[in-house]
């Protein structure tokens, strides 16, 4: 018996935790059930681990609280405008995503160097640096399907693919290690690799000719969402299953310095003896996946009130939630607490149109967690 709950079924798949990586576009999300309709996702959220996002390129702006290891950063951005066209869903997207990962020796020497502080006599510096990112455009076709597994369970399970113009793209390290000898002068060995299509070109070698970068690619998605007439549900999104974006032309820069000695000043190593290699290649850049596992269920003596347990993942990243939603299919509030980062979500559903807001601090200028998401849908 098939649950009158395919509206049931949206409305639980649409209900987001509060560092949700997915950002609402599961492939069995945002399509109406109806033969013609249209729907909108407009969804971003960003993790900074060592300091606020609004203050990231003014280095924490004073509240810079780093890790004792590596400090993680994590930046989501998703637009889709979705139509339902012969039983397919069909949308033009847009997508920007940032990944980055330093240890805790960068950060302090670069935030100490944007604070006019001086070196630590003695100390040595462990540099690490990976970053990965990139802005891309397209056109997603999604096709869903429902099945009745059991006569207390159904199963909607979607399926979608990407092609994807990519806008902007960057892939850097950073690996190596300095030792401050004084307040003034630190001496190490280091390697650096960036490749950018807009990379500056300021010190980039001239002889190299010029060229146009540009990018290619695609992505896939999954999910599988079932639930059960008691209320029940269990949902499995995997975004990005494979994805990946194909470079030419990009502007690629290896510099090194080995047993160089570094001097303290407004550019913190100008008087480094640097070695430089500028090319331009082609890669593949591989686009992270991102899973979201979700259990919901509902309280015994409370049937409009869910309990929901949560979890997004990311590259050896686990990002827990515990939260609880309380209402009907066309009028729902949500709770959500994300363990990891202490995130607070707040939103709700009214008919069409739901909205979620996250951050894990009420003074927004000291959030390291901030996200937003709006979803609407129309159907006739």
């Amino acid at each position: 018996m098939r649950i009158a709950g395919g509206l049931a079924l949206a409305i639980l798949s649409g209900a987001t935790q509060a560092l949700d990586l997915t950002v609402g576009a599961g492939a069995v999300q945002n399509c109406v059930d109806a033969p013609t309709g249209l729907n909108f996702n407009a969804s971003a959220v960003a993790y900074l681990e060592p300091a606020p996002v609004v203050t990231v390129n003014d280095y924490g702006g004073g509240h810079y609280s780093p890790n004792s290891g590596n400090d993680v950063g994590i930046g989501v951005g998703y637009s889709e405008f979705t139509g339902k066209a012969a039983g397919f869903c069909i949308g033009a997207l847009y997508r920007a995503e940032y990944r980055a990962e330093a240890s805790k020796d960068l950060l302090d020497g670069l935030v100490a160097d944007h604070f006019g502080h001086p070196f630590d006599a003695g100390r040595t510096y462990r540099l690490s640096l990976t970053e990965e990112s990139f802005k891309a455009y397209g056109l997603r076709v999604r096709r869903i399907a429902n099945f009745d597994l059991t006569n207390e369970w159904v199963l909607k399970a979607g399926i979608g693919v990407s092609l994807l113009k990519a806008t902007e793209g960057q892939n850097q390290s950073l690996s190596g290690a300095v030792t401050a000898s004084s307040s003034t002068y630190a001496v190490g060995t280091a390697t650096w690799l960036k490749s950018a299509s807009n990379l500056n070109l300021a010190n980039f070698n001239p002889f190299v000719a010029r060229g146009s970068p540009s990018g290619d690619g695609f992505s896939s998605d999954v999910e599988l969402l079932a639930q059960s007439r008691g209320g029940l549900s269990i949902d499995l999104v995997v975004m990005d299953a494979l994805g990946r974006i194909y470079w030419r032309d990009v502007p690629r820069s290896l510099r090194t310095f080995n047993n160089a000695t570094i001097t303290y000043n407004s550019n913190f190593d100008r008087d480094a003896f640097v070695n430089g290699v500028d090319s331009r290649v082609k890669y593949v850049q591989n686009i992270a996946q991102k899973y979201h596992v979700a259990l919901s269920a509902p309280v015994p003596v409370l049937p409009r009130l869910s309990v929901v347990l949560e979890d997004d993942f990311i590259q050896g990243l686990h990002f827990p939630s515990l939260g609880v939603r309380s209402g009907t299919e066309q009028r729902l509030a949500e709770v959500n607490f994300d363990v990891r980062t202490k995130a607070l979500g707040l939103g709700g559903r009214w008919d069409a149109i739901r909205v979620l807001v996250t951050a894990n601090d009420f003074r927004l200028d000291r959030a390291s967690v901030l996200g937003i998401s709006l979803q609407a849908s129309h159907t006739w």
